[in-house]
């Protein structure tokens, strides 16, 4: 299962779960059938193999804000749900992939290299982000530290999923505004 956001806190007195999604993307909430909950991992880090703790049956799910409202059979009460608050939020894989010509999901290009256009290697996607605006790749450097840095047609050159690279044509300096670990 992929984490693709968190449950930001419990919605209405029936059990359903107000959930944060990163990319803000809801796109498969059609074909949900079941979804994980499980610890969060520390930025930058992928979930752990037994981060999903329990998997519950989705009864009702409907986009909502950033995110969605969803009810397992599971959960009940306001109790129940109050009880998983700020837990990972997981679905299963099949459901974040992209078919050909359409947009990607952003989950399918974590751990990716990014390099620039002469192929030298700027770091790696450790994970997401958004301004509000868009989406941004948050990249574990090749000289250390992370940036964030904006995941738009006029950056993206190519994705090659072979060989795991994002292929972009940043403006100079911009790795350095984008800098996390000085902030």
């Amino acid at each position: 299962m992929k984490l693709v956001g968190k449950v930001k806190e419990a919605h209405g007195l029936r059990g359903e779960l107000h959930v944060l999604i990163f990319s803000g993307d809801v796109s498969w909430l059609p074909r949900l059938k079941e979804f994980g909950l499980g610890a969060l991992p520390p930025r930058g880090e992928d979930p752990a193999a037994d981060a999903v703790q329990k998997i519950l049956k989705c009864q009702k799910a409907k986009p909502f804000k950033n995110g969605l409202i969803v009810k397992a059979e599971e959960l009940t009460d306001r109790n129940a749900a109050e009880a998983v608050e700020k837990w990972g939020f997981y679905i299963a894989d099949e459901l974040l992939v992209s078919e050909e010509g359409e947009g990607i999901y952003l989950e399918e290009i974590r751990g990716f290299t990014v390099k620039d256009a002469t192929q030298t290697t700027l770091g790696r996607i450790v994970d997401f982000s958004s301004n509000g605006v868009q989406d941004l790749l948050v990249l574990e450097k090749a000289g250390g530290g992370e940036a964030e840095i904006p995941f738009v047609d006029a950056f993206l050159k190519k994705i090659d999923f072979k060989s795991k690279t994002v292929v972009m044509d940043l403006p100079e300096g911009l790795l350095d505004l984008g800098k996390l670990d000085e902030a």
